[in-house]
C-alpha cells in the first residue's frame, strides 16, 4: 500500500501548488506479498470529477508481483485547484 501513496510517486510533483488535500482511500488485498517477491505498483487516473473552483481526481492503484499476481488494488481520491490552459502558441 505504501508503494501506491501519493509521495511514492510523481504525481504530487506534477501538481504542485494546485493539490489541495489526499481525500479517501480504499483497498482490496488479493494475495500476500513474501519476502524476495518484486512488486510493480501502478497508478492511473480513472476519472476526473469537476467542481467550481477545484475538481476531484479519481486514480486506481494496482500493485503485481514479478509473476504478474494482483496483490492489492484500491481506488484514492484527491483535491486539486482548477488551472486555467494555456494559450495556444
Amino acid at each position: 500500500l505504501a508503494l501506491t501513496c501519493g509521495g511514492a510517486s510523481q504525481f504530487p510533483h506534477f501538481l504542485g501548488d494546485s493539490l489541495v488535500a489526499f481525500v479517501e482511500q480504499s483497498s482490496k488485498f488479493h494475495k500476500p506479498l513474501y519476502a524476495w517477491d518484486t512488486v510493480y505498483p501502478m497508478l492511473e487516473i480513472i476519472e476526473l470529477i469537476p467542481q467550481r473552483t477545484t475538481g476531484v481526481v479519481v486514480k486506481r492503484a494496482t500493485v503485481h508481483n514479478q509473476r504478474g499476481e494482483l496483490l492489492m488494488e484500491g481506488i484514492q481520491k484527491v483535491v486539486a485547484r482548477k488551472r486555467h490552459p494555456l494559450p495556444k502558441a
